[in-house]
């Protein structure tokens, strides 16, 4: 029962565990709509790519041939698609944890227990963690790598963690009502373990159901990740301005 939340969780994110070439970290921070990429750090813009592959790195105008513009403007067009793909999805997975683990800890806990209590307080807070974070605003995206980091912060070790206390603070009513049942004449201890597996096996089928809904979306984001890793090495190669300017770490 230790890692019963771990368990939860699997179900409930489980159509984000994407592949590995599909996980990636920002380097920086990022603007982008349909006319512009931005990218900072802390102190200042690294570099920006405009509408018709103009681009400025620090501030200073950088003169591209023909298919470096064409390029510049194709990443940063690539980039524009998949990062409002992402910030969706996020948030989906952010919806689906709370209703799925709201439902899995009251059905299990109770509703006023200690678990249910904690681990709503946990996805509270990354929900306010990826607000902080992410931001769309007149039909520019931004993200705070700063705030934000590893392609889904929200859900990190500290998260994990959090989840599996809420759990372990609740473990002691599942066996007071062991106890209760052992010591009870009117109820058959095996017939209520039964039910009890039942329970847990409904409530699977019930996250999985919940989780299937982000499928399409992470593959949809996945085939972009993969165009936009292979648009951004080749636009690190061609445009030397940009080579030390990595915005994705792979």
């Amino acid at each position: 029962m230790k890692h019963l939340a771990v368990v939860i969780f699997a179900v409930l994110l489980s159509t984000l565990a994407v592949a590995d070439e599909c996980t990636v970290d920002l380097n920086y921070n990022l603007r982008v709509s349909s006319e512009f990429l931005s990218v900072s750090n802390e102190r200042e813009v690294i570099y920006e790519i405009h509408q018709g592959g103009v681009l400025t790195v620090k501030g200073q105008a950088v003169d591209l041939d023909e298919e470096q513009s064409a390029l510049a403007e194709e990443f940063a067009g690539e980039v524009a698609v998949v990062v409002p793909q992402w910030i969706t999805l996020v948030s989906d997975a952010l919806t689906v944890a709370e209703d799925g683990l709201r439902i899995a800890f009251t059905a299990i806990f109770g509703e006023d227990s200690a678990a249910t209590i904690k681990s709503t307080e946990a996805l509270k807070n990354a929900r306010i963690q990826f607000e902080n974070s992410s931001s769309v605003e007149d039909g520019v995206y931004s993200i705070s790598v700063s705030e934000f980091t590893h392609g889904g912060g929200a859900f990190d070790e500290e998260f994990d963690e959090a989840i599996e206390d809420a759990v372990m603070a609740s473990m002691g009513s599942i066996f007071v009502a062991i106890g209760k049942t052992l010591l009870s004449s009117d109820e058959d201890f095996e017939d209520t373990m039964e039910s009890f597996g039942e329970r847990m096996e409904k409530m699977g089928r019930e996250l999985e159901v919940m989780g299937e809904g982000l499928e399409a979306t992470v593959d949809e984001l996945c085939d972009g990740m993969r165009k936009v890793q292979k648009l951004e090495r080749k636009v690190m190669r061609k445009i030397p301005e940009l080579a030390d300017y990595a915005l994705f770490a792979w």
